[in-house]
């Protein structure tokens, strides 16, 4: 009796440790092989707002394929999924909360850099209430588990987005910024590319247009551009938005009101030469 007593504070204690940990995904793989782990949240009866954590791996037995985040129940990415050596961290919000019983977050592809056992692990997961005041989960949880690798089919854009210009004495030193996000239900957004022209023509070339992060600092923080937000997603797609000028520019500043005042003074100077030629010769 004794002795089972030992065994089951033995198993205890190995819960424990593991629990303190984080939970673990673990699974039998060989060289070459490719598999994709899913992250989601289990609520248990929960309403949740926001969810954040790492997702620990060996750089040494795995390598880091792709990171899928298409339809996601993340509304609101505050730190999009991404590598950072051997962690992929996350941080998002759901506005108006979550409370079906369990939702998708984002997948991980890895390939297998040798044979043997390996494990997966969250690190630093925090699961947050619907409730305004930022309050723990008490018994929702973030976990991973091993689904088949699909092949993505998207051709729909990213959904409709309306980016913002925003200040802010904390952010780009009072800057004037843009700050945007998308969503892709299908195989989630690759990036964004910006371009402030004050040509409106110019959003039809491919000339020009730079990659942005949300918060972006404009160039233009006089707002007289027009702004073209392009969001793409991992298989080509695009969405793009704009943002009009916010003031309108000067008379000396438009390039049309040059071209007029050019052309007028070239058709001055040709009638004036063609009266100063006729009263010459009379």
């Amino acid at each position: 009796m004794k002795n089972e007593k030992l065994k089951i504070i033995a198993l205890l204690a190995v819960f424990m440790l593991f629990v303190g940990a984080g939970l673990v995904f673990s699974q039998e793989i060989k060289k070459g092989e490719q598999f994709e782990s899913s992250i989601s949240l289990e609520t248990n009866g929960e309403i949740i707002n926001a969810v954040e954590g790492k997702i620990i791996f060996s750089s040494n037995t795995l390598e880091l394929k792709e990171i899928r985040d298409g339809n996601s129940i993340i509304n609101f990415w505050v730190e999009r999924p991404k590598n950072n050596g051997n962690e992929i961290v996350f941080s998002g919000i759901i506005p108006g909360g979550y409370q079906e019983v369990s939702g998708f977050l984002f997948s991980v592809v890895f390939a297998a850099k040798e044979d043997g056992a390996e494990a997966l692990k969250i690190k630093d997961a925090r699961v947050l209430l619907n409730d305004g005041k930022g309050t723990l989960a008490k018994t929702a949880q973030i976990l991973i588990s091993q689904s088949p690798i699909q092949k993505t089919q998207d051709n729909n854009p990213p959904e409709e987005f309306t980016p913002q210009i925003a200040s802010d004495p904390a952010i780009f030193a009072g800057q004037w910024f843009l700050v945007f996000a998308s969503q892709d239900k299908n195989s989630g957004i690759d990036h964004y590319e910006i371009l402030e022209t004050k040509n409106k023509k110019q959003a039809t070339k491919n000339s020009g247009w730079t990659v942005a992060e949300s918060p972006y600092a404009l160039k233009d923080q006089e707002l007289k551009s027009f702004i073209f937000l392009k969001a793409i997603d991992k298989v080509g797609n695009e969405r793009v938005e704009m943002l009009a000028p916010r003031y309108a520019l000067g008379w000396y500043e438009q390039p049309l009101i040059w071209g007029i005042i050019l052309l007028g003074a070239i058709a001055l100077f040709i009638i004036s030469k063609f009266l100063w030629q006729k009263l010459k010769n009379k």
